[in-house]
């Protein structure tokens, strides 16, 4: 097995554990009313199946920049968004179980009317990333290994369009007559967070002297 089949195998274990783990730890706290919970409809079903797989990238992406001797600020960001939407992919998985649902798709982006459109506002994405904004598997490998200000400014390039992806995702959910309020508020509260992120990242790429599509 080569070092880059490694190194998405490797991430690709780790994170099917900690997608169920969180489920499970996270259920209690998903809703504020014990009662039982209304019936998804399927384009929140294929918003929360499609997000935990973007969220699965974005985690892996964040822990593989996370490391000495990486810039504090770009390591920190990363800390931040593990913590983030860790949380919230334990919230999704909960949402799903609870509504015996199955936490994977079988036609991922079949939900949202508006997928051409976001995939072009995306710059486009590689053949084998089925959603809005996300890396290929060959960019996700390349990034873990790269050293120095090359895996800092590539994990800020990467992270700025999956985080354009994962917002165009979460306004498409929101324009539907969604009746889950607690799928909206996760959806809220993920457009909110990566809309704040996306403008740090900017930020930090403009310092840095990188172009931005």
């Amino acid at each position: 097995m080569t070092t880059r089949k490694a190194v998405s195998a490797a991430l690709a274990a780790t994170l099917v554990g900690v997608v169920f783990v969180l489920g499970v730890a996270l259920r209690p706290a998903l809703v504020d009313d014990p009662r039982p919970v209304a019936p998804l409809s399927s384009v929140e079903v294929g918003y929360l199946q499609d997000m935990i797989a973007h969220h699965q990238q974005a985690v892996s992406m964040a822990r593989l920049i996370d490391r000495a001797p990486l810039a504090t600020p770009v390591r920190g960001l990363a800390r931040q968004i593990v913590q983030a939407q860790s949380g919230e992919i334990g919230t999704m998985v909960g949402i799903l179980q609870m509504a015996d649902q199955p936490i994977t798709s079988d036609s991922p982006m079949s939900w949202m009317h508006r997928y051409g459109e976001a995939g072009d506002s995306m710059h486009g994405h590689g053949a084998d990333a089925p959603m809005p904004g996300m890396a290929t598997t060959d960019e996700v490998a390349s990034l873990g290994l790269l050293t120095g200000v090359a895996a800092e400014n590539e994990f800020l390039r990467l992270m700025q369009r999956h985080h354009y992806g994962g917002i165009a995702m979460s306004q498409d959910l929101l324009s539907y007559r969604t009746s889950s309020q607690p799928v909206v508020r996760l959806a809220r509260s993920s457009l909110t967070t990566q809309t704040s992120e996306t403008g740090v990242i900017g930020a930090m790429l403009h310092s840095r002297g990188v172009p931005q599509k």
